[in-house]
């Protein structure tokens, strides 16, 4: 079969062939490089109250802070930070990222997390003891131990204000004289009046449910929390890890999956600290990386949401 070029109804097929072609390329093309879906909402009717796609602000820190691993709200303006392996507590402006003032509560050690209860402040070491920092009695830090050890790496902790407890996330395992099955998280309460942990979980992770939900055909996905804290309206549980950068919402009551949500690593290379301020606006911070400075970014809450 021979083509006649100079034929126009020859030309106008061939440009229509040509223009087909290319459309079938570009859409090949555009479905092998359309991002990857961030967001699973396994729920039907409940709404993620944040775009993460939408930073509302993001503040780089100072050197001091590089490796920042644990912030509580002051209010919307200021925050209290820690420094791993530094004793002491920091304030930070949130809008220039300045550090307006430092207090040491105690010796140089591995520090994960903080939140603050009132005029007192609770320090969570790596393996698991709690230190007690009365912000108006700057010489008095009080230490408990717990039944958390160096093998769990504790990382997060948070007020749940509402049980008027912590609430401690471990890396790792259980409590001495406990154990989970495999694949499976546990967050563990401090009762504040006993001054102890409660050895069995109040909410657990199954990490093939977590799967399941991102597509993993229910293989597990590996998490390690690095921050956990409280939604002031909701009272769901946020669960942030540094591995498997990731984000999960769980309903404490029956430990229902309300969302998940994947981080860009290129927003947050290693992120570790997570809380909400009086308006709700969800923090989160992480560390610096590859000569990145350490930052904190802000999301406002979506209006008239769940």
């Amino acid at each position: 079969m021979k083509f006649d070029l100079q034929d126009s109804t020859t030309v106008t097929w061939l440009i229509v062939l040509i223009i087909v072609v290319l459309a079938g390329l570009y859409s090949i093309v555009a479905i092998n490089n359309k991002p990857p879906q961030m967001a699973f909402t396994p729920v039907d009717g409940y709404t993620f109250p944040y775009k993460m796609e939408e930073i509302d602000w993001r503040v780089e820190l100072s050197p001091t802070l590089k490796e920042i691993s644990g912030i509580t709200s002051l209010n919307e303006e200021q925050v209290m930070a820690i420094q791993d392996e530094k004793g002491i507590l920091f304030s930070i402006d949130l809008r220039t990222g300045n550090i307006v003032s430092e207090s040491l509560f105690d010796k140089d050690r591995d520090y994960e997390d903080l939140c603050l209860v009132g005029d007192h402040v609770f320090i969570l070491e790596r393996d698991g003891d709690l230190y007690q920092y009365h912000l108006a009695s700057p010489d008095t830090t009080q230490k408990f131990e717990t039944a958390f050890s160096y093998r769990n790496d504790t990382e997060g902790l948070c007020f749940d204000a509402s049980r008027n407890r912590l609430l401690i996330a471990p890396k790792e395992g259980a409590p001495e004289g406990r154990e989970l099955p495999k694949n499976i998280l546990g967050i563990y309460e401090f009762n504040l009046l006993t001054r102890t942990v409660t050895l069995e979980p109040v909410t657990t992770i199954v990490e093939k449910e977590v799967g399941r939900i991102i597509g993993k055909q229910g293989k597990p996905y590996k998490i390690k929390p690095s921050a956990v804290a409280v939604h002031p309206r909701t009272g769901y549980l946020y669960v942030l890890a540094s591995v498997g950068k990731i984000l999960l919402v769980i309903n404490p009551n029956d430990n229902q999956i309300m969302h998940v949500q994947l981080l860009d690593p290129g927003v947050f290379p290693q992120p570790e600290g997570m809380a909400f301020d009086g308006s709700d606006n969800l923090l989160i911070s992480s560390e610096g990386k590859s000569g990145q400075a350490a930052t904190i970014t802000r999301f406002s809450p979506i209006a008239q949401s769940n």
